[in-house]
């Protein structure tokens, strides 16, 4: 009887087997989010994109990509000068590279789909590595030190857009050193191919900070910074921090010497087309970091404009280069005395009393060094306030005051209140508002009669320059504005509240539970002490029609709360809510006891306007849980195929799902603003097939917006860190991950929204790209690539094995599942002879190490306790496939590991 050649093992499981790995595909770059002078700034979607269609599940599985590696561990090897290729349609984004500072852009410093190169340089050069007009790919690319996968913190290099969506990064090589190239995409940008260049080239002459460019006096002066790279130096500072990124690209440096003792203007206003960035630093050497004395990227349309005062013969840095991702080229720059504002400085601040209106002018006022940190200011991506001037008050009252422009100026303004006289220390601000009213602004403090306090004016942009009136007067405040002072109330009712004119506590701020839309803040809160009547679940709602945007949190006791100890928080309506219409409304849940005192926080999202309206307190019994909302209860599911998910609860007759306390803090996550997956669900999946998966609903199933995270399965909660994958936008709002996936192996999918409003129901697929998907892996091959070869050289044409009378070889597959408990298991043979009898068999043993030995015409790969399992005869076509239960017939338990031939 002859055998066919190819053999198989198989091992079986109290569920599933085992196999291999590939690659995956996202979208396109979001459009800037844009401050709204009301309510929250919104997740903007996605416009001109070609969205995917389904991955194609019979992809052929691969380790190492043609054009760059999946993996930093086995990069492709190049180097020198020209073009090389690389193909990151089927990449993965690593671990690796995935958090450099340098990298950040468009908020996220991720490379998606990135693959690898180790490229080593032919000579002591500058280089250009870029993809401009290479590819139609919206690429990312770092450089890193050669040698091993990079650690944290040692990018050289690094660049989202310099060319439209394509990129360019510059660095100095060192002949016969080796660095590991990085080439991936924009975060939720679909992968692709095309080519990369890398070029020698002489960077200018100023290029790097030791290497200066000496001017002096006033006058202007040229700059060329097309052929600069980015310097190390200069790139961290917060005063930089504009449009989510502190980077000044492309930079060029000058000495300066200043010719009188005056405050100087640096601008490239009207006199380049370049995008440009421009900072001051003291001193004539590369600057020290946190030394900065000025900085702006935008303050007359593109172009830039700074302003520090400057001592006759002393020395600054001026470091001229362009926004980041912007291209460089050629201009001018000019500097110029003048006057500033008269309170410019807070060492110098115009000095007023009492209630009243008071004028104030920011055209000629630079930014100052001071205010520029506190925790409080951030607003719409900055804590900056621009082109400030300053003023010193003095209460004549004890009273709460408001400090305001509202009605008052046309500009986008900016106010931060500090206690105390003289120039203000870092985190010492009690109030600051960007928007109140419109673009203009309004703070609420609590002043003591006869005290002083710095107030600073400014603007929200670097291009707000103008002038106006700062309003102050006292204000009444609500007798429960202070948590030391609440309304007391009692028992199940409606309850009025009023925060019109209530101010910020400075309690109940930093709840980690309160974190939504980029934020915990709880403002324009007011206080509430409440006893229960009742033991059991309670609830406090503001869904009682009115207009106001609340934010709601509860605390155990009767003072003002200790941070970390809010029983439960909330800013808008979940799914599961009884009027989860009125989205802007809040509800909070806890456990109460009769006679027990709680405290409640009733105020509003962050910049929303205070208002009236009323809450309720009363028991509740919320609808039983989603059944699957936490990973314990995760819905079980197996193999490739589409699957239905409800976030709403709705197929259950339950609560809609809920924002989970684990898993909602991993880097991979993290997307416009946020790394929270909110409304999830749990799926535990078991992979039918080892290869790349593939996790999507870019099939046109599912309307809201998605997020998706997979896990290693067996923890639950998932081990932080763990995580494989996650996706916000592949195809629009919504997602697809893929992850390497081994056959039997569990994994949990986390599966869930961008913004707490989100929730639905609809079908997403799983598929796994491996060729076959098999039980088992292939062995004893007879084709030379082991230690025995077919005898005679009688190789099938087929890559079969051993040759039969048609010339071709019996090849030996199987289907089903490799498990005692579900016993599908099929073992199939192809382009045998027809009508000729096929036996399948079953060893322990893979014989000669896997290689097989001779027996007859053909090889014997299986052997040690030997089972005849079922003779069949081929159909017409030459297939046969067993028709008994492999795992009755074999004597098989779960855990064995059995080889197979024909």
């Amino acid at each position: 009887m002859r055998f066919a050649l190819l053999a198989a093992t198989l091992v079986f499981g109290a569920t599933t087997a085992t196999a291999q790995a590939q690659k995956p595909t996202p979208s396109a770059k979001p459009a800037p989010q844009v401050k709204t002078s009301q309510g929250k700034p919104s997740k903007m979607g996605l416009a001109g994109v070609n969205l995917p269609g389904k991955r194609n599940a019979n992809t052929t599985n691969q380790n190492v990509v043609v054009g760059g590696s999946d993996d930093c561990n086995t990069p492709d090897a190049i180097s020198g000068v020209g073009a090389f290729v690389f193909d990151q349609s089927t990449a993965t984004t690593g671990a690796e590279g995935q958090n450099e500072y340098i990298c950040y852009d468009f908020g996220s410093s991720t490379v998606d789909n990135d693959v690898w190169f180790d490229w080593t340089a032919p000579s002591n050069d500058t280089f250009t590595i870029q993809t401009c007009g290479l590819t139609s790919t919206d690429t990312k690319i770092s450089a890193y030190p050669g040698g091993a996968c990079p650690t944290i913190g040692t990018s050289i290099a690094c660049n989202d857009d310099t060319c439209g969506f394509q990129s360019s990064i510059q660095f100095a090589g060192t002949a016969g050193s080796t660095y590991m190239l990085q080439i991936g995409t924009f975060p939720g940008a679909l992968g692709g191919s095309g080519t990369f260049n890398i070029s020698a080239f002489v960077p200018a002459a100023n290029d790097d900070c030791s290497n200066a460019t000496a001017i002096s006096g006033i006058g202007t002066f040229a700059f060329d910074n097309s052929a600069a790279t980015t310097g190390a130096q200069g790139q961290n500072e917060y005063i930089c921090y504009d449009f989510g990124s502190s980077a000044v690209d492309n930079d060029v440096w000058f000495a300066w010497t200043a010719s009188t003792n005056e405050t100087f203007r640096v601008e490239t206003c009207n006199i380049t087309s370049v995008d440009t960035k421009i900072a001051a630093w003291p001193g004539s050497t590369c600057p020290t970091a946190g030394t900065i004395l000025a900085c702006n990227d935008d303050t007359c349309g593109l172009q830039s404009q700074i302003m520090f005062p400057g001592t006759a013969g002393s020395t600054y840095m001026l470091q001229i280069g362009t926004f980041p991702g912007a291209t460089g080229g050629i201009g001018n720059f000019n500097i110029s005395a003048f006057v500033p504002a008269q309170n410019d400085d807070c060492s110098n601040p115009t000095v007023i009393t009492g209630a009243g209106t008071y004028p104030f002018d920011n055209t000629t006022a630079s930014t100052g060094a001071e205010g520029q940190m506190e925790n409080i200011c951030y607003a719409f991506g900055t804590s900056n306030v621009h082109n400030d001037v300053w003023f010193e008050w003095t209460s004549p009252t004890t009273d709460t005051y408001s400090v305001e422009t509202c009605n008052f100026t046309s500009l986008d303004s900016k106010i931060s209140v500090h206690a105390g006289a003289g120039c203000p220390t870092a985190g010492s601000s009690i109030g600051c508002n960007d928007d109140a009213c419109g673009l203009q602004s309004a703070v609420w403090f609590s002043a003591t009669a006869g005290s002083t306090y710095t107030l600073q004016v400014g603007s929200f942009s670097a291009a707000g320059f103008g002038s106006g009136s700062i309003n102050i007067y006292p204000i009444i405040l609500p007798p429960n504005d202070n948590c030391a002072t609440p309304d007391v109330i009692a028992g199940t009712g409606t309850f009025n509240f009023d925060n019109t004119l209530s101010t910020t506590s400075a309690e109940g701020q930093n709840e980690a539970i309160c974190y939504d839309f980029g934020t915990s803040a709880v403002q324009n809160d007011v206080w509430f002490v409440w006893t229960s009547d009742f033991t059991g679940s309670g609830r406090v709602t503001t869904c009682t029609g009115q207009i106001v945007d609340t934010k709601v949190a509860i605390y155990a006791g009767n003072t003002c709360p200790t941070a970390g100890s809010a029983l439960d928080c909330n800013d808008d309506m979940s799914s599961c809510s009884s009027c989860a219409s009125n989205g802007f409304a809040s509800e909070v849940y806890f456990s109460a006891t009769t006679g027990s005192d709680y405290m409640i926080q009733i105020g509003t999202f962050p910049n929303a306007t205070g208002g009236a309206g009323t809450f309720t307190v009363d028991p509740y019994s919320a609808p039983p849980a989603h059944p699957h909302d936490e990973c314990g209860g995760a819905q079980v599911i197996a193999g490739s195929g589409s699957f239905y998910v409800d976030t709403t609860g709705g197929s259950f007759t339950t609560c809609g799902a809920t924002d989970g306390g684990y898993a909602q803090n991993e880097a991979l996550c993290y997307a416009f603003g946020t790394s929270n997956v909110h409304n999830d669900v749990w799926f535990e999946w078991t992979a039918s097939g080892s290869g790349l998966a593939t996790v999507t609903v870019c099939n046109g199933g599912i309307s809201w917006d998605t997020k998706i995270a997979a896990y290693p399965g067996g923890t639950c909660p998932p081990v932080a860190g763990s995580i494989l994958a996650c996706n916000d936008d592949t195809c629009g709002l919504q997602s697809e991950i893929m992850f390497s996936a081994t056959n039997g192996s569990t994994y949990l999918i986390q599966f869930g929204a961008f913004a707490t409003g989100g929730a639905g129901d609809g079908n997403f697929d799983i598929d796994v790209a491996c060729n076959p998907c098999e039980p088992g892996t292939a062995y004893c091959f007879g084709d030379g690539s082991g230690s025995t070869s077919c005898p005679c050289g009688n190789h099938a044409t087929n890559g079969g094995g051993c040759a039969n009378g048609s010339g071709s070889g019996g090849v030996l597959g199987a289907a089903g599942d490799a498990s005692i408990s579900a016993d599908t298991l099929v073992l199939q043979s192809t382009d045998l002879l027809s009508g000729q009898p096929c036996l399948f068999f079953q060893g322990n043993n893979a014989i000669n190490g896997g290689d097989g030995v001779l027996f007859g015409d053909g090889m014997r790969c299986a052997g040690g306790g030997v089972i005849r399992l079922q003779v069949r005869f081929p159909d017409a076509a030459g297939d046969a496939e067993t028709s008994i239960s492999i795992s009755v017939k074999g004597g098989c338990s779960a855990g064995d590991v059995k080889r197979y031939q024909n």
